[in-house]
């Protein structure tokens, strides 16, 4: 037998409990005998355990299981008081008491140190002072044991406090070997948890967080100490939302929102920092040791949120590069049926220019041939643009290309008030570039610039400023305007963007020059500028180009023996053009409306040279070389293409092996055309 002394020793105290434990499947059988001998050991006024349990009519509450008090103190149990007594939702105390055992902390203080009801409680009860300790079944708070010194005011010790504590560990070890088979252990339930790759959050009917699995620490980047026994709403729900979720905790405390439990809803909670986290959230009920819990499974969704948002910014740009397919094909029917009439303009023009004698009607000749001619080029220019060629490169002076756009629009400038500044750098190096698409280029940018200023009642000018940077020219071009929202920046130069009212703008212009600027192998972009102080763009060209030069069939027509030629097409005023071009300079001209009636004659006749339309009804330019040389071989050099439109054909001068003479054309073309095939 041990000697008294023994039996009054912590160790003792704490051996004997565990062995009273282990004879036994139920803790109530040895409990009382248990916490009468510690309470007699350890010369405490009260030993109390205490379960915590949801209340009818919701909210949380806790019955005194089982209780040993010293002579003279009135037994807990048999107290009223002490079943089902409810905890205070709004005492900051008892809530605080609440966190600290949910996060597995002992709690003590002295009586006079409280107030309201848990000190009116107190000293009903006579404590003076008190120690308690949470328990843990299955991983959820499940109650608390702890000792009253109805005597005097008491320091607790370590060595007290080690047997309390030991004593919870015991007494929640019991409770759950005490349940049945059916009670998952607790290191499979740990296993579960712990690995689940989805957010696992359990918490009571009052919101507070009973379990934080690794993968909610993960999602939310909070440790799980810094969570349990707080509430949700303190720790994972932003402040706009709080609202909301309390009113879904109080209908699942009244059982009112059975439709949302197990249904999956996508939601945004916070993070540790703040910052919102889009997650799927499905909730479902549990009832444990008589308590309801409410069990959160939460996926992260910011991994597909970016996936879906590169999966849609990817079906923009195809969705954009569709539009701008399907803006191709329309510019190729347009082309073709504008740039006939434009041949016709200026062919005649010229050959008006030619044969005019009087001075002053040849400079009115000439006037109306260079705005015919700007008008073909214009066409060329949105048709190369669409069919994404390469440009026509030459040695080429920026501040000369500046001046040209500038004459284009130097009247909508006047009529808008627009001053114009220029300070342009003379020493600026040439530039290997298509003049023609450069010039389209600053138009677009000084026509932007005016549209910009026309809300500003001001001082409106327009800044043009060129110069030389680190191996390249560039030209900044800057507006007095509101200059461009934030949010509208990025997309300034999509394709069919616009911030323009309708029928202003068609969300091209800023779109092409992009286009025709890489062409160049340089770069236009809008450069930071003060909020409400105007736009400015610069353009970036590079002073050497590697860009293959393509050569033109233009220049000094040579002149040759009369030739017979066959033009083949089905505009009447287009023949006509070509038919008075070859013949002034003494060719004999024949003609064929589309490809087959060309068949027929080229089966009765022999030509030293056709030239074709690629689009005409029946038989079209492609398929009637492709008949030729399988049926008449010896024409495999003498067809020229003549067109309006060589949407998708690539640039090097030729289709087919012929050459093309894009519409709409110099006589001078036409004529080195022939030249070359028949010279």
């Amino acid at each position: 037998m041990p000697a008294d002394s023994d039996i009054a020793s912590p160790a003792f105290l704490i051996a004997d409990a565990a062995m009273r434990f282990r004879t036994t499947r139920n803790w109530r059988d040895h409990i009382d005998s248990i916490m009468a001998q510690v309470g007699e050991g350890l010369d405490v006024s009260r030993v109390y355990l205490y379960q915590v349990h949801d209340l009818e009519d919701g909210g949380l509450g806790q019955t005194c299981q089982a209780d040993w008090a010293a002579p003279g103190l009135n037994s807990l149990t048999s107290d009223q008081r002490n079943i089902k007594e409810r905890i205070i939702d709004d005492d900051p105390v008892w809530q605080d008491w609440c966190r600290r055992r949910r996060r597995g902390e002992m709690v003590e203080a002295h009586t006079r140190d409280l107030s309201g009801y848990l000190r009116a409680d107190f000293e009903y009860q006579k404590v003076k002072s008190f120690l308690s300790f949470p328990i843990w079944v299955n991983g959820a708070w499940w109650g608390h044991v702890g000792f009253d010194d109805c005597v005097k005011e008491r320091a607790w010790t370590v060595a007290e406090k080690s047997v309390l504590r030991t004593l919870g560990y015991l007494i929640g070890d019991a409770v759950e070997l005490s349940s049945s088979s059916l009670v998952m252990s607790e290191a499979t339930r740990l296993a579960m948890l712990n690995t689940a790759p989805d957010g696992i959050i359990v918490v009571d009917e009052a919101g507070a967080v009973l379990d934080f699995n690794p993968a909610a620490e993960r999602i939310f980047g909070l440790a799980r100490n810094a969570v349990i026994g707080r509430r949700v709403m303190e720790t994972l729900v932003p402040r706009d939302r709080r609202r909301g979720f309390a009113r879904l905790l109080r209908r699942l405390q009244t059982g009112r929102a059975k439709r949302a439990l197990g249904r999956r809803t996508e939601i945004e909670l916070a993070n540790a920092n703040g910052v919102p986290v889009p997650i799927e959230l499905a909730l479902t009920e549990i009832k444990h040791t008589g308590r309801r819990l409410f069990v959160a499974y939460i996926r992260d969704l910011t991994l597909q949120r970016k996936t879906e948002a590169e999966v849609a910014r990817q079906r923009e740009e195809l969705h954009q590069s569709e539009k701008m397919t399907a803006f191709g094909s329309l510019l190729a029917g347009v082309a073709h049926e504008l740039n006939n009439p434009l041949s016709v303009v200026v062919g005649r023009a010229i050959m008006l220019e030619e044969d005019a004698k009087d001075p002053d009607l040849r400079e009115k000749l000439r006037k109306l041939r260079d705005a015919a001619e700007r008008c073909a080029k214009v066409s060329k220019t949105f048709l190369a643009m669409a069919r994404q060629s390469p440009a026509v490169h030459a040695p080429t002076s920026l501040n000369n290309v500046i001046l040209s756009a500038l004459d284009l629009v130097s009247y909508a400038l006047r009529s808008g008030g627009v001053r114009v500044r220029l300070d342009l750098d003379e020493t600026l190096p040439e530039v290997t570039a298509d003049a023609d698409q450069l010039v389209q280029v600053f138009v677009n940018l000084f026509v932007n610039a005016e549209h910009a200023m026309r809300e500003t009642f001001e001082d409106r000018v327009l800044t043009v400023t060129s110069g030389s940077l680190d191996g390249a020219v560039f030209a900044d071009v800057r507006d007095t305007g509101q200059g461009i929202k934030a949010e509208v920046l990025p997309r300034i130069f999509e394709p069919f963007f616009t911030t323009k009212s309708v029928g202003v703008g068609t969300g091209m212009g800023l779109a092409v020059s992009f286009g025709m600027v890489a062409a160049h192998g340089g770069s236009i972009e809008a450069l930071p500028q003060p909020a409400g102080e105007g736009a400015c763009f610069r353009v970036t060209l590079p002073r050497n180009s590697n860009s293959a030069v393509i050569q033109k069939l233009a220049g000094e027509a040579p002149r040759i023996e009369p030739k017979r030629v066959l033009v083949v097409d089905d505009e009447p005023e287009v023949v006509s053009l070509l038919r008075d071009i070859l013949e002034r300079a003494g060719h004999q001209v024949e003609h064929a409306e589309h490809g087959l009636e060309a068949l027929a004659r080229v089966s009765k006749s022999s030509y030293d040279a056709i030239f074709c339309d690629l689009r005409m009804p029946g038989l079209d330019g492609r398929s009637l070389r492709a008949k030729l040389l399988a049926d008449y071989p010896g024409y495999k050099n003498r067809m020229i293409f003549v067109t309006g439109d060589l949407l998708g054909s690539a640039q090097t001068g030729d289709i087919d092996g012929c050459p093309v003479i894009e519409k709409p054309f110099h006589s001078r073309a036409i004529l080195s055309g022939l030249s070359r095939v028949a010279g």
